[in-house]
């Protein structure tokens, strides 16, 4: 059977197939997992199964290939998921059908608790710099820091054939991730986007309850798409943001809420959410809590569901509560309290959250900080109320969006 795999583009014509032709390599599985290549002549529209398949072996599981040329050696380079063996491999081809394999990545490294799957491998520059950094991805399931399924990242450097991972001020390579709620899977990016952005998308759910979530006609969908960067942290660290990307921008509606400035006091302040399109909104958020020791934001409807998150000014941390979300029963791994830290250390914090029918997307700071978790609210939310407690704080900027049906 055809499991995850990759396409790229063969714009030198090293597999023989022609110019521009789509190249794809999955994993056939079967008593074994195997990889395979196809190639297409009409833009991926049909493909056509190299003969001689599959063209990679191995003796134990290893899935999800993901491929890229690499112009300065003049070769593809394969990144391939050794899923039982907790370890990423790194392969090289001229032609995309011999393959040699160069290094191992993984060994006892970040976060092992389950399979490692779903790799990517890419170059980005650290925001106000010329510095260029690799970040490689690495799906885990189960091991996430709240359960189950997460993505976690490394950044470092590649010579072509082997990655080395950074490390901290300790000698330690640290185990960062990439989305601080439940539902953040799977990712995977898009190279040569437009203006040399490297987008990518993730799957929103968790293999904790896929199976039981109380959808109907679906079972699951993709995370909004979202445009990754590099930056170093107070903490002298470099960190992936991921920022909604910007043809996001096209799904905003009517501006419902227009706040400029506002004080935020112990007795909460409370906006009506866009009825519109099932409640489905934006909301941007500017809030200064310098003077405050922490701020709620509590996201409801009038049946008394409810999602509750608390900025921890000392702490520089963003906690989600979605207990009483509204259905949560299902899966007794679906109540939870998810943390995040803010990576700021002056008491500011800037919010772009996405409300949909049954979930909710949540970017701090322009993406250095993400929340993705699902919620099955019985109706849709219809109000945001904030407050403070150990002291006064302002809201700077409050603008709410009703979403286009």
């Amino acid at each position: 059977m055809v499991f995850s795999g990759s396409c790229a583009l063969d714009t030198n014509n090293t597999a023989g197939y022609g110019k521009d032709a789509v190249l794809g390599l999955y994993t056939s599985a079967d008593v074994s997992q195997t990889q395979s290549l196809v190639w297409s002549k009409d833009n991926g529209k049909t493909f056509e199964f190299y003969p001689a398949n599959p063209i990679i072996t191995l003796e134990s599981e290893a899935r999800d290939p993901n491929m890229f040329w690499d112009e300065k050696a003049g070769q593809w380079v394969l990144l391939l998921a050794h899923a039982l063996e907790h370890e990423m491999l790194v392969f090289t081809s001229p032609d995309m059908k011999e393959w040699t394999l160069q290094s191992s990545f993984g060994k006892g490294i970040g976060a092992q608790g389950g399979v490692w799957e779903c790799p990517d491998l890419f170059k980005l520059k650290v925001d106000g710099t010329d510095e260029e950094k690799w970040v490689l991805i690495c799906n885990l399931n189960p091991g996430g820091p709240f359960g189950g399924s997460a993505t976690q990242y490394f950044v470092g450097d590649f010579d072509g054939k082997t990655f080395k991972a950074d490390t901290d001020s300790e000698g330690k390579i640290p185990t960062k991730w990439m989305d601080y709620g439940k539902d953040h899977y799977a990712t995977v990016s898009w190279s040569d986007a437009p203006d040399n952005r490297r987008t990518v998308i993730g799957w929103m759910s968790n293999w904790q309850y896929a199976a039981e979530v109380p959808t109907m006609q679906y079972r699951s969908a993709n995370t909004l798409p979202r445009d990754l960067s590099l930056f170093r942290a107070p903490d002298g660290n470099i960190y992936l943001s991921s920022a909604p990307s910007p043809e996001l921008l096209a799904l905003r509606d009517k501006l419902s809420v227009n706040v400029k400035k506002a004080n935020i006091r112990k007795k909460a302040v409370r906006y009506s959410l866009p009825e519109a399109n099932s409640g489905v909104c934006e909301i941007l958020l500017d809030v200064d809590a310098r003077k405050s020791e922490q701020i709620n934001f509590i996201i409801a409807n009038n049946d008394g569901e409810k999602v509750v998150m608390e900025y921890d000014v000392a702490d520089h941390t963003l906690s989600f509560d979605r207990r009483e979300s509204g259905n949560v029963d299902f899966s007794q791994d679906f109540p939870a309290v998810t943390v995040s830290p803010t990576f700021e250390d002056n008491g500011k914090i800037s919010l772009r959250i996405f409300i949909d029918r049954s979930s909710i997307e949540v970017f701090g700071n322009n993406g250095q900080f993400v929340m993705t978790n699902l919620v099955f609210p019985e109706r849709p939310y219809t109000s945001l109320s904030i407050s403070s407690t150990g002291g006064n704080a302002r809201i700077e900027n409050l603008k709410i969006y009703s979403i286009k049906e």
